[in-house]
């Protein structure tokens, strides 16, 4: 091979940010720009540079419309507990009234202040206000697993951007190689030694490259726009991403892990079976606020003022009730509450045994695909030494001018390191979601690599 392969190879390489080690931060960055001139709304969040998954998982308020969603569940649980139908009520009546009294027409008017309260239903509303506060609790719980769930999806999407990263650098790194293969086709076709077929096929081969890393490219853009959309700043677009120190996830362990005792785990532990369950609770006593829904209640009434336009000889100015409420005919609405009640119940049942029949598959896959991880490594590992002593003996023949596939040797290596980048962030991503199938916190990354 010619040493003028480097010659053409050098500023291809230069121009793809290669040759220090760097992919350029944003591709398509004009285009990013105008579209954050045309969209006003919403408000730009200015991100560091460069970026690190610690910020964002630790430092950086991540707003998203699923923790929002369950604010609002939560809120609508804490207006319910402000309402208790056994509450002392206060109002004021008045009344224009006319009605026939003796035989006479007589004016009935009033104007008096009401105060009254359920004294006792036999336990109706307190089981109410138990089966409100169960699902409150429910929800309340739920919340840190939601924060959690985002955190893995900022994790994923960070990934995402440094795999993408990775990626353009392999395609750049073929496609140079492939414009020396299609540049020296040209040079000898001009002097007849390459034929028309010939020359085609190799354009055909160069192109093919170039539209994968036209493709890898907007890649590049793409997942920035994704991540800045998980974290809640669509309009951001991250720049340079620094490599994230999964050390702590590196010494994990996966050779004591038992699958049937890990499910069990996940199935006594996991936030969301657990916050299923508490509602499976509270729902007993909503059944229970349900059945008494027939009994009888006491109520307490008292009114202060004009009772009537005769106070002196009729009403008088106060009145004071004790009242025993039997019902006797509801049209069925004591039986509608009961029946709702217990269909919520068998709701919430299934959904139980759905989410754990899921957990069980979920629980298994990640079991799996952790136990292979370490042969994965191994795999990667090889692949990396041959890729590293395979550009030796490239390199070894191209100084002793003998024909050599130097390029393709190039390419090899980025795919071995791409591919251990790879393996690592698939494993830290495989225990951090076993992690929160398990009720357990995101490993707290202390920092990033440089």
């Amino acid at each position: 091979m010619s040493k003028s392969w480097f010659r053409v190879v050098l500023p291809l390489l230069i121009t793809g940010g290669i040759a220090n080690g760097l992919v350029p931060a944003v591709a398509g960055a004009e285009e990013a720009s105008q579209d954050q001139a045309v969209t006003a709304q919403p408000v730009k969040v200015a991100l560091p540079n460069p970026l690190t998954l610690e910020y964002l998982l630790n430092d950086f308020t991540i707003s998203g419309p699923e923790l929002a969603l369950q604010k609002a569940r939560i809120a609508q649980l804490q207006a319910e507990t402000l309402l208790s139908n056994n509450a002392f009520q206060a109002d004021l009546q008045a009344r224009l009234g006319r009605r026939e009294f003796a035989e006479e027409d007589q004016p009935h008017n009033l104007l008096a202040l009401h105060i009254g309260k359920v004294l006792y239903d036999f336990g109706r509303e307190s089981l109410r206000q138990e089966a409100i506060a169960g699902q409150l609790s429910a929800e309340q719980s739920l919340t840190a697993s939601v924060e959690e769930r985002q955190k893995l999806d900022v994790m994923q999407a960070y990934f995402n951007v440094l795999l993408a990263d990775f990626q353009f650098r392999i395609d750049n790194e073929a496609m140079a190689v492939e414009y020396v293969s299609y540049d020296k086709a040209k040079d000898f076709h001009d002097v007849g030694q390459v034929s028309d077929v010939d020359l085609l096929a190799a354009e055909n081969r160069y192109q093919t490259i170039l539209l994968s890393r036209s493709r890898a490219e907007q890649k590049q853009l793409q997942t920035r726009i994704q991540l800045a959309n998980v974290i809640g700043a669509p309009n951001a677009r991250p720049d340079e991403l620094k490599m994230p120190d999964l050390a702590l996830y590196l010494q994990r362990d996966a050779k004591d892990l038992e699958l049937t005792a890990l499910q069990g785990v996940v199935i006594q532990q996991n936030p969301q079976l657990v916050a299923l369950n508490a509602k499976i609770q509270a729902q007993q006593s909503a059944i229970a606020s349900a059945a008494k829904s027939g009994m009888p209640t006491i109520r307490g009434d008292a009114w202060v003022g004009s009772l009537s336009s005769y106070p002196e000889i009729r009403e008088g100015r106060w009145r004071a009730d004790l009242t025993l409420n039997v019902p006797i005919m509801d049209g069925g609405l004591s039986d509608l509450a009961k029946a709702q009640a217990q269909a919520k119940l068998a709701e919430y049942e299934a959904l139980y045994q759905q989410l754990a029949q899921q957990l069980r598959e979920q629980v298994a896959d990640l079991y799996f695909q952790i136990k292979l991880l370490e042969t994965e490594k191994k795999k990667h590992q090889t692949f990396g030494d041959y890729a590293d002593l395979y550009l030796d003996y490239s390199r070894a023949l191209y100084e002793n001018e003998v024909s050599t596939d130097f390029g393709d040797a190039m390419v090899r290596l980025s795919q071995a390191n791409y591919d251990m980048v790879a393996w690592r962030f698939k494993q830290a991503l495989l225990w951090a979601q076993l992690d929160y199938l398990s009720g357990k916190p995101l490993m707290n990354l202390k920092g990033s690599q440089g």
